[in-house]
């Protein structure tokens, strides 16, 4: 392993440090399944300490997910932990700093492989033609470019085995870390997670949060796939969208979009062709890198999952079906029109004059249906006379056992992403113009808690959910790899932070607290629920007399505070408190005291 300093702020107890550290993983993966020669990978993480010691003891790990082009850095992704509740802005990482954990956000930059196998940061490149502007001209000879953010997921995931076992070894004490992978970041901690137990390395881990991962697969609806193709590279010289290009080479084709997409465009295109689909390619197809992580993956274990680790799992998507809306404000079904353009002024081509375009993007269809899902005609005058240039219609069918996922509950991928850096090309605002929806389910909420609800390898993505309590030995309709999870009743932006899902994330990264061991011997008391909504419902197995029970939030602020004559074997509280988590605690007059985390829904 090889750990290069860029910045180096010596650390004195008691004060807080960020430093940013490259990381080339000691282990090459095994490529060869995908044609690509192996080698190692490179990686940078910055360390922010907690604000107490400020001694890292007490390590968290967050693993960036799917991000070309490294369009967030570290302290991008040190600011998508933050949220706004009941209490203002706050950020995920600043709480846990305060209860004592340290932060270690790990980054997947864009880096040279170097004709000696080196590897070099593209920060580190130097403007050797004195453009002001780093790129190709500027690598060195023989080199490749390689985008961190959207590699095979096996390679940064054996960055991320490295920098376990780096802070394992740097730690002080033996407090065990907690992973918490956002997105793609899911996968690869899952990954390397399941590397580290199938070689039987100590990854030293006692908590492993997914949150929004994608599982059994990501989704971005075939129909704006096929037209970023079409529109892209479809249209002929002079036509062509340049602006679209970009997202079919660097997002939709990179390694890991072929990894995870369970409809991908490249898996319907014709023999021989870069943009047309094969018209008997009908039903959602994903590209063959798909099956070949899922095998690698999931042999690395029994269950394809961390054994030695707590497991559970947050997600954006509904956790009752909801539908998603479009613009206006209307729910959205399978064939939903995404996209309607009509009379789309296009540059004229030599003697071919006031080109128009009309395009149609719906989204798959319902089950055992097929439906128009990419139309574009293109049309316009050569010499006067009326002359059409470009009629592509795309079909495609869902299977037997389900609508199309398009249309499914999930956490929502915000087009804009796509859009805002396309430019002020008239075709380009016309096409935005144009959208209907402004979102599109991109983390199904069956891939996100990994359902285990598939028959010959068929998943329906609008199953119904039907969990029951976490622990519980009830009748559900499906079952999950997960012990715990959080799963909103809408369906939110994909990795969207709310003050409901960090306060389920604080009460699993918060060990919890121990009660007085008499307390614990003399009774017998717990919560009768947790979360609770509008009660606190104490259960003793006999009764406690003069008792004082005392909420406090996240600040420290005391939120209720009442003494009782005596609990009983169920004594109910009425709360009115904000959602979000508390610290109850129960004393007596002998001093014995009962401490828990408590969830407010």
């Amino acid at each position: 392993m090889i750990k290069k300093y860029i910045l180096f702020l010596f650390v004195l107890p008691l004060i807080t440090y960020a430093q940013t550290v490259e990381i080339e993983s000691s282990i090459e993966p095994v490529l060869d399944a995908y044609g690509e020669t192996s080698f190692s990978g490179l990686g940078e993480y910055e360390i922010f300490l907690d604000t107490n010691t400020g001694i890292l003891d007490k390590p968290i790990i967050v693993v960036d997910g799917f991000d070309p082009a490294d369009g967030r850095d570290i302290p991008g992704l040190y600011s998508l932990l933050s949220f706004t509740g009941s209490m203002g802005a706050q950020n995920l990482a600043d709480l846990v700093r305060d209860e004592g954990f340290d932060v270690v956000i790990l980054n997947f930059p864009q880096y040279l492989r170097l004709s000696d196998n080196s590897l070099l940061n593209i920060d580190a490149v130097t403007d050797t033609n004195g453009d002001m502007i780093i790129d190709e001209a500027d690598f060195p000879l023989g080199s490749t470019l390689i985008d961190g953010g959207a590699d095979y997921m096996e390679r940064n995931a054996m960055i991320l085995v490295d920098l376990i076992n780096t802070l394992n070894a740097d730690k002080v004490g033996d407090e065990e870390l907690v992973i918490i992978g956002p997105s793609m970041g899911g996968l690869i901690s899952r990954y390397a997670l399941n590397y580290m137990e199938n070689q039987a390395l100590d990854h030293q881990t006692r908590l492993w949060i997914s949150f929004d991962a994608p599982h059994h697969g990501a989704n971005v609806p075939l129909g704006f796939q096929h037209q970023f193709n079409f529109l892209g590279f479809g249209l002929g010289d002079g036509l062509n969208v340049t602006q679209l290009q970009p997202i079919v080479n660097g997002l939709l084709k990179s390694p890991a979009a072929r990894q995870l997409l369970v409809d991908h465009f490249e898996s319907h295109l014709a023999s021989g062709s870069e943009v047309d689909f094969d018209p008997a390619k009908l039903l959602p197809e994903a590209h063959p890198f798909k099956a070949i992580f899922d095998a690698s993956i999931n042999g690395l274990t029994p269950t394809g999952f961390p054994q030695n680790t707590r497991n559970v799992s947050i997600i954006n998507g509904s956790g009752i079906g909801a539908p998603y809306q479009a613009i206006n404000g209307d729910n959205i079904e399978p064939s939903f029109s995404a996209l309607l353009l009509q009379d789309l002024p296009l540059p004229d081509a030599g003697p071919v004059t006031n080109i128009t375009a009309d395009i149609t993007v719906k989204l798959t269809p319902f089950a055992d249906q097929q439906d128009v899902i990419s139309d574009i005609s293109v049309a316009g005058f050569l010499f006067g006379f009326p002359a059409p240039l470009i009629n592509v219609e795309v079909n495609a069918e869902s299977p037997l056992f389900s609508n199309g996922v398009d249309a499914a509950s999930g956490g929502l991928f915000n087009l804009g992403a796509f859009t805002n850096d396309l430019g002020t090309d008239p075709l380009v605002l016309g096409f935005i113009d144009a959208l209907k929806i402004d979102r599109f389910n991109f983390i199904p909420s069956v891939s996100g808690m990994a359902l285990e609800i598939t028959a010959n390898n068929e998943i329906n993505w609008f199953h119904d959910i039907d969990l029951g309590d976490p622990g519980s030995t009830g009748d559900v309709l499906n079952s999950t790899p997960f012990v715990n999870w959080y799963m909103p009743d809408g369906n939110e932006d994909h990795v969207q932070l709310t003050e409901q899902n960090v306060a389920f994330a604080l009460t699993e990264i918060m060990p919890e607290t121990l009660s007085n061991t008499a307390f614990e011997n003399e009774n017998t008391l717990k919560i009768e629920k947790n979360p609770i909504l509008n009660e606190l419902v104490v259960l003793t197995a006999s009764p406690i007399e003069e008792a004082t029970i005392l909420l406090v939030d996240i600040t420290g602020k005391i939120v209720y505070n009442r003494d009782f004559d005596s609990l009983n074997s169920r004594t109910v509280i009425p709360l009115n408190l904000d959602s979000g988590l508390y610290v109850l605690h129960i004393t007596t007059k002998g001093n014995l005291n009962y401490r828990t985390k408590l969830v407010v829904k």
